[in-house]
């Protein structure tokens, strides 16, 4: 982050210091502000938008707010098939150049994107607002544990600073993922940081190596990447070792999406960066309260817009103020991916939420992956915990499934010696094979 790049990340954060207590009115002015020229850009220079966008401009080419409602959503499988349709052919000068990449296609194929660097200066901006939220100590050292590449091997990894602009000196250290679970242990108590980056679950297990150990983890501070954040884990890493949580949520091709508040531990939004409408599953009827697929339109996205994209999240949505003051719109929950919705015979569906110990009385686990192979069939793999001496009671297991999810299920229960992330280095806890929205 040269000098200009960080005084612009730095006045964008003062700005969101403002912009997080708009009234709903004035963010909706805010965010048009911010649509508008996006939509003026799209339609004349992305092939993709050349004549989806038609409905929403008036004779004049101003734009009919009305409208908004019937621009078609699409998913990442549309994503994906439009492929390079989807890139401008030009972008204006203020918005940067950009960088390109793709999603680690833990949901099938990956996507190819393009990014502007206007993006990266909202995303920096958000993060060092979610910092300021959480108080934390911006002198302090940050660790890394989150390249797929390998770039950062063990036991080096690498060294850098700029992690947060308030304090651009602070020191950072990374570490790719590569390395196993010992050694990222190693490389943390060498390293010594305050705040440390990774997986939910690769934290969980570096934190249970350590209890094992009998080793205090060197970090206070633990901020989420890439997952959902279980109940689970929260608690664990919270209680027995005593760490306080930041829990974001953001994707790659859409930048920063929600965070949690540290008063009410609900989500909240980020209205400046994109504009977040949750829809239910039957039709496209907007959901103002409860459970529905999230579409996103961020705003500072040039190089490839994305209007009203679905990348098959699914939220709860609440109406209840949160007591922080903050009047950015709040989410209870985060349920994850499609593929993490169970659906069964009858049609229903659930976005299970079972912690750990309540597997305990059936199964010595002391690592799990749930998979739903069809649509009353469940398989159960689990690593076992050599030191509980619980026997496996498959019968007394699938009737607490049956119970909790649906009274349909045959279960099937799966010893291994261990559960590989995907590709995307995330740790898939409930996988649904049976899912239909």
């Amino acid at each position: 982050m040269n000098h200009t790049s960080l005084e612009v990340t730095r006045n964008m954060a003062k700005a969101l210091g403002r912009t997080q207590y708009y009234t709903p009115d004035r963010m909706q002015a805010y965010q048009r502000k911010l649509l508008e020229p996006l939509l003026h850009h799209a339609r004349k220079e992305v092939p993709f938008y050349a004549t989806r966008l038609d409905l929403l401009f008036a004779d004049d080419g101003s734009i009919r707010w009305d409208a908004w409602g019937d621009v078609p959503t699409f998913t990442r499988a549309e994503a994906q098939e439009a492929g390079n349709a989807l890139f401008a052919k030009t972008a204006p000068d203020h918005v940067g150049g950009y960088t390109e990449g793709q999603t680690s296609g833990s949901s099938g194929t990956p996507l190819k994107f393009r990014v502007s660097a206007t993006s990266g200066v909202i995303n920096a901006a958000a993060a060092q607002r979610i910092f300021e939220w959480h108080d934390v100590d911006f002198s302090g050292k940050m660790a890394l544990i989150i390249d797929l590449t390998g770039r950062f091997p063990f036991p080096r990894g690498a060294t850098g600073r700029k992690w947060n602009v308030a304090n651009p000196n602070a020191p950072a250290c990374q570490l790719s993922l590569s390395a196993n679970v010992s050694m990222q242990l190693d490389w943390l108590l060498a390293s010594e940081p305050d705040i440390f980056v990774t997986y939910p679950s690769n934290a969980t297990a570096i934190c249970e190596l350590a209890e094992q150990r009998g080793t205090p983890v060197p970090f206070h501070t633990f901020v989420s990447q890439g997952e959902v954040f279980n109940e689970d884990s929260k608690n664990y890493l919270m209680k027995v070792h005593g760490l306080k949580l930041i829990d974001r949520y953001g994707t790659s091709e859409t930048g920063a999406i929600a965070a949690q508040c540290p008063t009410s531990n609900r989500f909240h939004q980020f209205s400046e960066a994109n504009l977040m409408e949750v829809l239910d599953f039957g039709r496209n009827d907007l959901v103002k309260e409860g459970r529905g697929r999230m579409v996103l339109t961020p705003f500072y996205n040039y190089a490839m817009p994305l209007i009203r994209y679905e990348n098959q999240d699914q939220v709860e949505i609440t109406q209840t103020p949160c007591a922080c003051g903050r009047s950015l719109p709040t989410l209870e929950r985060v349920l994850g991916r499609q593929k993490n919705t169970f659906t069964y015979i009858d049609g229903t569906r659930s976005w299970p939420f079972l912690l750990r110990h309540e597997y305990a009385p059936f199964l010595p686990a002391r690592q799990l992956q749930t998979i739903q192979k069809t649509k009353t069939d469940i398989e159960i793999r689990f690593v076992r915990d050599i030191s509980n001496t619980t026997p496996i009671d498959r019968k007394g297991l699938q009737a607490f499934l049956r119970k909790r999810l649906h009274p349909s299920i045959q279960l099937e229960i799966v010893e291994t010696q261990s559960i590989s992330r995907a590709a995307s280095g995330k740790y898939e806890e409930w996988v649904s094979l049976a899912t239909q929205i």
